[in-house]
């Protein structure tokens, strides 16, 4: 436990792209926004670095993408894209919504570039140069796309637990 005089430290975070910043700032270091009211608190006591990300049960999520019939899967994919995004500070990437929109308007071709480039990211959060994104890329191609979920939430819950 991390405390200072029987007190918590508390730090402070932007709630734009969850970068630590002093408690002082002004405006975020990494992405600009201003603090002012911009701001998530949380005490170090708990461990989660990244406001707005939390660990989700990987066996429970592939059944519930079974049972009803891939749509709990849709709604993972936008959830893990955007908990990607946060996790690498990257502000400008395309967000979860909008790759489900690409995806259903190429008819799924959108979600096998998604695997890829998630590939990528789990890469980067492992802090490593690979070939994840191949890997995800061949399993999106011969139908085992849910695979990769659960291989990207895994580095996701990883580095919340501080693995990474």
């Amino acid at each position: 436990d991390k405390q200072q005089g029987g007190k918590a430290k508390m730090s402070k975070f932007c709630k734009k792209c969850g970068t630590e910043l002093n408690d002082d700032a002004k405006f975020c270091t990494s992405c600009g926004e201003r603090m002012e009211q911009e701001v998530v608190v949380r005490s170090n006591i708990t461990g989660n670095s990244f406001p707005g990300i939390s660990k989700r049960s990987i066996p429970l999520a592939i059944i519930l993408s079974i049972v009803t019939c891939t749509i709990y899967m849709l709604y993972w994919e936008v959830k893990l894209t955007d908990e990607m995004n946060k996790l690498l500070g990257k502000t400008n990437a395309t967000s979860g919504v909008m790759a489900l929109i690409y995806t259903i308007i190429t008819c799924g071709i959108y979600a096998i570039y998604w695997l890829y480039k998630m590939g990528q990211n789990v890469d980067e959060v492992k802090g490593k140069t690979g070939d994840t994104g191949i890997l995800y890329l061949i399993l999106g191609f011969i139908g085992l796309g849910i695979i990769p979920l659960a291989l990207i939430q895994d580095t996701i819950n990883d580095k919340l637990d501080g693995v990474y």
